[in-house]
């Protein structure tokens, strides 16, 4: 057995507990104990993932220190498949400068064979091979800023992306993977067509009916400038260079036809953003339509921060951040699914996002929202839900991009969709929240410590369904979660780099937001406690919780009152976050897990760093284990 195929591996916790921290479930889950060791890593070609992948009990409140990962990276994709297994592809381990073709899958149920007994901890591992031995690779060779979309049959499109982060031009062939071989662009699954534009920093978005609609970018293009030193007919006078100018179109994906279709309007317009030169390095995310439903044909798609170039021919020649020609997008702009046509909407967000911004949906995917209890002692609802307020779109990390110092304020965004019914796009309307007190990462809130903030710069922002308690009743509901990241400040002596923040609130520590809590009028916050009320029924504003615990002033103001410890074992940046299932084996229910893989220990202006070597983490949030 390959040495990187643990037969037992454990998770050892960061934090100690004087209780034992393992316990295992599986049994429980699925009943028959061979299924949870049916997994074949690294070489072991009578393996197949694990379809259940329950995983063993592990403590709340704490984060884990996972099996190392079998090739260190950052950069990468990571994509949550519907087995609850996690495909990492592509990045780079060398500064950027070369980008990995190398794959492999996190499999928490791994490591237990067919006859070997079941471990007191069933921790997982990485398997690096298909179904046949041969190890999981790329087939036309390494990428960075590429996309991993999830396709409604399980496999997972890879598109776009680059070399490396200078002059490699955008990969042209895109390729899927097959997730019952376990291997990339089969025969059976070989792409009809290139992409029509090449591209990279883009965005690539599952729309409704299947087909993934892939928006702005970067391409690569060759152009002829006049260099003045130069008399007309001399040597030097014209030259070819290559640059990286920002797109403005849109394509699709239609995984039926394994091709790439231009993105057409009703109308018969091509599909674009309406930005003078596009958008790039941007995010973009699905929001419900006007039935209140996610996933419907009248679904829209929001796209966020990014920059663009200031033309063809002055867009940057290589592709590191912090360039010189470009301009950041502080608008926002919607996809209408229904008629392929984009809107720029009303609104300029709070601060400008470059370098991994992020949006997610913490709506109710449903036609209302909570009903909302001002005095729960009453019996008496004193405001019912309100139909529409069904998205809460919450935009946030990222920097500025400045090529001096690129600073990030710390501030961030919400946007609340609602539909009236008239006019384009059924009246939707947004309304924005931004520069608020609880809306902003802080160790104390901006309005009590205006200076004690921090923003996070390359750091996933992901969504988790948990367990919260309000006015006496325990619910089910959608919280973000981002952890790591690193940013920079300016000082008198120049513009300083760190992964610790400024008040002392290391960036290794997880904040969650959660959409309910108002930090301003709510007591202390409590996951499990009945202390909280809602106090904004929406979930308007809601509240930034740094529950690292390395801040004295939590346990002196009361701030979760020092009793939430959740932290990476180390600074990371570049690294990335994935909701995994629990005990039950199950995506999206309250015992779900956040894993972080890979990851550098510096930033972009240092051409980023080796890859830290502990390299996968799972965290479990506050109230996972709750009855």
């Amino acid at each position: 057995m390959s040495p990187h195929c643990n037969s037992q591996p454990e998770f050892h916790r960061l934090i100690d507990l004087s209780s034992s921290l393992f316990r295992c479930m599986g049994l429980l889950i699925i009943g028959l104990p061979f299924l949870l060791g049916f997994v074949g890593c690294h070489g072991d070609i009578s393996g197949i993932p694990n379809i259940n992948n329950a995983a063993a009990f592990l403590e709340d409140n704490a984060t884990y220190i996972g099996p190392s990962m079998i090739t260190p990276r950052y950069g990468h994709t990571a994509t949550t498949l519907e087995d609850g297994t996690v495909l990492v592809v592509g990045g780079s381990d060398e500064r950027f400068l070369t980008s990995l073709d190398a794959s492999e899958i996190f499999d928490q149920g791994a490591s237990v064979g067919l006859n070997e007994p079941i471990p007191d901890t069933v921790s997982g591992d990485f398997i690096d091979t298909d179904v046949e031995g041969n190890l999981m690779l790329l087939t036309q060779g390494g990428r960075v800023f590429h996309t991993a979309t999830l396709l409604p049959n399980g496999n997972v499109l890879i598109c776009g992306g680059a070399g490396d982060v200078l002059f490699a031009q955008a990969t042209e062939v895109s390729e899927i993977y097959d997730i019952s071989s376990r291997e990339f662009a089969p025969d059976f699954l070989q792409l009809n067509e290139e992409m029509t534009t090449p591209r990279f920093r883009h965005s690539a978005t599952l729309l409704p009916n299947g087909r993934v609609l892939i928006a702005g970018g970067q391409e690569s293009r060759s152009e002829t400038i006049i260099d003045p030193n130069f008399a007309p007919g001399q040597p030097g006078f014209q030259v070819d260079i290559n640059v990286f100018p920002s797109l403005k179109s849109m394509e699709i994906f239609d995984p039926g036809a394994l091709a790439f279709i231009p993105a057409i309007s009703t109308s018969g317009a091509d599909a674009e953003y309406l930005s003078a030169r596009g958008r790039a390095g941007h995010s973009m995310l699905g929001m419900a339509g006007p039935d209140g439903f996610l996933g419907t044909t009248d679904d829209l798609l929001v796209s966020a921060g990014g920059f663009q170039t200031l033309s063809t021919i002055f867009a940057p020649q290589f592709k590191m951040p912090w360039q010189q020609d470009t301009s950041n997008s502080t608008n926002f702009e919607y996809f209408d699914t229904t008629t392929g046509e984009n809107r720029i909407t009303a609104g300029i967000v709070a601060d400008e996002r470059v370098n991994e911004p992020q949006i997610i949906n913490l709506g109710v995917h449903r036609r209302s929202t909570l009903e909302f209890d001002f005095d729960p002692t009453d019996g008496i609802i004193d405001i019912p839900s309100v139909p529409g307020l069904n998205n809460i779109l919450l935009i946030a990390n990222g920097d500025n991009d400045d090529p001096a110092c690129p600073t990030g304020s710390g501030s961030n965004d919400l946007l609340v969709a609602t539909f009236s019914s008239f006019g384009p796009s059924n009246g939707l309307s947004f309304s924005l929240f931004g520069n608020e007190a609880t809306l902003t990462n802080s160790a104390e809130f901006a309005a009590i410590d205006p200076l004690c903030f921090f923003s996070r710069s390359e750091a996933d922002l992901i969504q988790v369904k948990t367990r919260r308690t309000y006015n006496g009743v325990t619910i089910a509901t959608t919280v973000g979660v981002t952890a790591g990241g690193g940013y920079y400040f300016p000082t008198a002596a120049g513009c300083v780099f760190t992964l610790n923040g400024i008040c002392l609130n290391d960036i290794i520590g997880v904040t969650i937001y959660d959409p309910f809590y108002n930090a301003a009028n709510d007591p202390p916050w409590d996951p499990t406690g009945n202390i909280n009320p809602i106090t904004h029924p929406t979930g308007i504003f809601g509240t930034f919780i740094n529950v690292d615990g390395l801040i004295a002033d939590d346990t002196l103001e009361g701030f979760a009152e020092g009793s939430v410890l959740v932290a990476l074992s180390q600074e990371k940046v570049l690294h990335t976050l994935s909701v995994v299932p629990g005990e039950d084996g199950v995506l999206n229910t309250v015992d779900d897990r956040v894993v972080s893989l890979g990851g550098g220990a510096k930033y972009f202006p240092e051409f980023g760093d080796e890859p830290t070597t502990i390299s996968c983490e799972v965290i479990m949030l506050p109230g996972t284990n709750a009855p």
